[in-house]
């Protein structure tokens, strides 16, 4: 497998299961992250009929991925991914690990909860990891093209303000590998409305032959600057997933065979206890 070190991440590989992590992140002990590579490693355990066939290999790995980056898998939790642009907020009411409480109808997860670990899943889509050190609070975003046209991020963003005080220029974003520009080829119909909407931000869109090339990744950052994030406070994977799809599970690049990649972010520290009434 190559080794996609570069200047935002690092690529640990193992012969049992392979990811990367932010350099940057990797500086806060009272955090653990990471993003699964590796066709080796898919990490796609449902589809819309229920349990898929890689669903035992796929939790032997999450078990692996947990115990190698010191979280507890039986703390897990994880979104539906139905591209819906709603954000659930996790408390320590909700039950655990995630394939006993698959969360329907979220495609990020937010809280402020040590030990529960939040888990999203992507093949091309976008996946982002938040953390604000000053409140103690995370989020793990998956934002497809129809989560980015909603500004799932900037409702994620605007969640973490209004829920946990966050301060937009306290949280960090890291951006795990996703299709790029290079690779996001769409139609008229997805050029038109993206166009509508956004068409003021320069360079995030591209006309090649009768096809548009969409930059998400740079309109998600100009989404998240302009409501207050730091430019500096946001951290690229810089990894496309199609030109890297001999070693990143990749929809558009392995089409009905695609399997998923996971990130996941926890923050280490006493579980909270409910006070009785």
């Amino acid at each position: 497998m190559r080794d996609l070190t570069n200047n935002n991440i690092l690529h640990i590989i193992k012969d049992d299961i392979s990811y990367i992590q932010f350099k940057k992140l990797l500086e806060y002990p009272e955090i653990a992250h990471a993003y699964t590579v590796g066709l080796d490693n898919n990490m796609r355990t449902f589809t819309s009929k229920g349990k898929n066939n890689n669903y035992d290999n796929a939790i032997d790995k999450y078990k692996i991925l947990c115990s190698d980056i010191g979280l507890d898998f039986e703390r897990c939790i994880r979104a539906s991914l139905n591209q819906t642009g709603d954000i659930r907020l996790v408390t320590s009411r909700d039950k655990l690990p995630f394939f006993s409480n698959y969360i329907q109808s979220h495609d990020g997860l937010i809280t402020d909860v040590n030990n529960i670990n939040l888990i999203t899943n992507s093949s091309d889509c976008i996946t982002f990891l938040l953390y604000d050190k000053e409140k103690g609070v995370i989020a793990n975003v998956h934002s497809g093209w129809r989560g980015t046209y909603n500004k799932i991020l900037e409702t994620a963003l605007y969640a973490m303000a209004n829920y946990y005080g966050c301060k937009f220029r306290d949280i960090m974003i890291f951006i795990c590998p996703s299709i790029r520009e290079c690779h996001f080829e769409v139609d008229s119909s997805v050029f038109k409305i993206f166009k509508y909407r956004f068409g003021n931000y320069p360079d995030i869109i591209r006309e090649k032959g009768n096809k548009w090339h969409i930059n998400t990744v740079l309109l998600n950052k100009y989404l998240a600057t302009d409501i207050g994030v730091r430019e500096d406070n946001i951290y690229d994977s810089e990894i496309c997933t199609v030109c890297n799809s001999d070693t990143i599970n990749s929809y558009r690049a392995h089409k009905e065979k695609f399997g998923q990649n996971a990130g996941i972010i926890g923050m280490k520290g006493k579980v909270k206890c409910l006070k009785k009434n």
